[in-house]
């Protein structure tokens, strides 16, 4: 005999009752406790719930009243220490005219200073160029004077001695004759022969003796000299200082130094 199939079971829900059990009573709601109302504050006018009105502006202060002096009657007279309106404009005048004339007095010595600074320095630059060139032109003439004066020939003294002479002051032409008879004992005695040869000559500074009618040059001077019969000149390098004057526009020899 075979047994009855029974259903399958079910799965049950959460919250389900179970089959057959009483159903389960609803919840008793309790009722809400009631609260004291309090009362509403009353309404405020809208300028004064956020924004507060300006404060009123400060009143102005009060003027202090100007102190008036007296009018003083037109008899009156003004002291002394204070001095009237058309004086005060005689003083202004008075000091400008004199500040005037004295702007003109300074511009006038400005001028003559300047002036004469300017004259001063044209005479100078002017001389400075006629000293240089007379200068110049001493120092051609004592380049030329050496070689005449330093070039002889035991057989022609005579010659050299006139020769020599010619490109001396009168004071030095003297002084050199005396030098002659050393001179004419012993050239003739050895033969000797001396060409003299200028290789430069230049002016000396004068400083502040400058002068467009004397002048100092040095002149660097080679003497060849042939003496015994010797074939092959001896050369010989001098340096020697003349001291030239102008006359009657010819430079001359006033004397000569050996350096």
């Amino acid at each position: 005999m075979s047994t009855p199939q029974q259903p399958p079971r079910r799965r049950r829900i959460a919250g389900e009752s179970k089959p057959g059990a009483p159903a389960a009573r609803p919840p008793v709601k309790k009722a809400a406790k009631k609260l004291p109302t309090r009362p509403k504050p009353a309404a405020q006018p809208a300028q004064s719930a956020r924004t507060t009105a300006p404060p009123p502006p400060p009143p102005p202060p009060a003027a202090t009243p100007r102190r008036t002096e007296p009018r003083r009657p037109e008899t009156e007279t003004r002291p002394e220490s204070e001095p009237s309106e058309r004086r005060r404009r005689l003083d202004l005048s008075a000091v400008r005219g004199n500040g005037r004339l004295t702007a003109l007095v300074v511009l006038a010595v400005a001028a003559l200073a300047f002036g004469g600074w300017f004259g001063w320095q044209g005479w100078n630059d002017w001389r400075g160029d006629d000293v240089v060139e007379s200068h110049e032109a001493a120092a051609d003439a004592a380049a030329t004077s050496a070689e005449t004066i330093f070039t002889y020939r035991y057989d022609r003294l005579d010659e050299h001695l006139e020769d020599a002479q010619d490109t001396m002051t009168a004071s030095f032409a003297k002084k050199f004759e005396t030098i002659s008879p050393a001179l004419n004992d012993l050239a003739p005695q050895r033969k000797i022969q001396v060409r003299a040869s200028t290789r430069d000559a230049a002016p000396l500074e004068c400083g502040s003796e400058c002068s467009t009618d004397e002048a100092s040059v040095l002149v660097f001077l080679d003497q060849a000299r042939l003496a015994d019969g010797s074939k092959d000149p001896t050369v010989f390098g001098n340096r020697i200082q003349l001291d030239m004057v102008k006359q009657d526009g010819t430079w001359l020899v006033n004397e000569i130094k050996a350096l």
